[in-house]
């Protein structure tokens, strides 16, 4: 008889049924709109957090786009005022434009200087134009020096390598100990981004374990009821880890949109929306964007991994019972 028993255990739980993942998620989905106000509190617990991390890293990138954009704009009147220092007024003179894989402080201040209305003759024609004030070699110019056309000066923007009487320079370098400043800032602002970044992290990770440590916390009245109907241990934490992924989810991209607006709003009200948007990387706003989508996602499961496999464990009595 003892013998028999013991085999018709061994088939019942051999028969046991594992639900398909699809109607896990059901499930899980049905739970989410019965339980939607509470649903909705872990879910904006989830976004706050990535909305705070987003803010921070997409503030940091907008700060330094548009401190680029500002050192571009002051180089290009650097160059504008040596330039007129030699020439004077800039309107209708003629220059030929020599450039040999510009930058972007180069092609930015041949922009400004046709703004000016200046004549620019692109490339090095076979005759000098009439009237021609002088020659602008920019970028990588020395290949360019036998293919100038003549001129009474050629105005520079890049140290000569070569002794030239025709050549003078009139662009500001920086001293070393300017430069060796310029450094030590970068270098303490990467340091202070590291820092609060870092800091936002924690936050964001304080914020979504306690909302995903509430939400499973507070079900184990339900975990008990499941298990009494004959649910396994593993799916009910499979139940738990679906749920935390589609919370994560939402909460992590809705996180995301929040702190990405926030910074370019607030930007856009102080510098103008347009040359906000013309300063930020798209493509750098989306990488962040990802990162943080993952880490929200990432963050979320792994904060409801103990606490359902705790719950998952208790007797259904005890889970019955618990008033949390």
């Amino acid at each position: 008889m003892m013998s028999e028993t013991n085999a018709l255990s061994s088939a019942d739980v051999q028969d046991q049924v594992t639900l398909p993942l699809r109607v896990a998620a059901g499930i899980c989905l049905r739970g989410i709109r019965t339980r939607l106000g509470r649903s909705a509190i872990t879910l904006s617990g989830v976004a706050l957090g990535i909305a705070f991390l987003m803010a921070v890293l997409s503030g940091f990138h907008i700060q330094r786009a548009m401190s680029a954009e500002a050192a571009l704009s002051r180089d290009v009147e650097r160059r504008l005022a040596a330039l007129r220092s030699e020439v004077g007024t800039l309107k209708g003179k003629a220059f030929i434009a020599l450039a040999a894989q510009p930058s972007e402080a180069d092609t930015a201040f041949l922009d400004a200087l046709a703004s000016a209305g200046a004549v620019l003759h692109r490339g090095a024609p076979i005759e000098a134009p009439t009237g021609l004030s002088g020659a602008l070699l920019l970028g990588n110019y020395e290949p360019l020096l036998a293919a100038a056309a003549p001129a009474e000066r050629f105005f520079v923007f890049r140290r000569p390598t070569v002794a030239d009487a025709r050549l003078r320079y009139l662009g500001i370098e920086l001293r070393p100990e300017e430069v060796a400043l310029e450094a030590k800032r970068e270098r303490q602002a990467a340091y202070r981004m590291a820092w609060i970044v870092a800091v936002s992290l924690l936050v964001t990770v304080g914020c979504i374990a306690n909302a995903m440590l509430m939400s499973v916390t507070e079900r184990f009245r339900e975990i008990g009821t499941m298990k009494c109907l004959g649910a396994l241990s593993s799916f009910v934490v499979k139940l738990f880890l679906i749920e935390s992924l589609l919370m994560g989810l939402a909460g992590a991209a809705l996180g995301c949109v929040l702190g990405v607006a926030f910074p370019l709003a607030a930007y856009g009200y102080t510098f103008g929306v347009g040359r906000v948007l013309g300063a930020v990387s798209f493509g750098a706003l989306g990488l962040y964007g990802g990162l943080c989508l993952a880490a929200g996602v990432t963050l979320a499961m792994v904060a409801a991994i103990y606490p359902a496999r705790v719950a998952a464990k208790m007797v259904p009595a005890v889970a019955l019972a618990s008033h949390v």
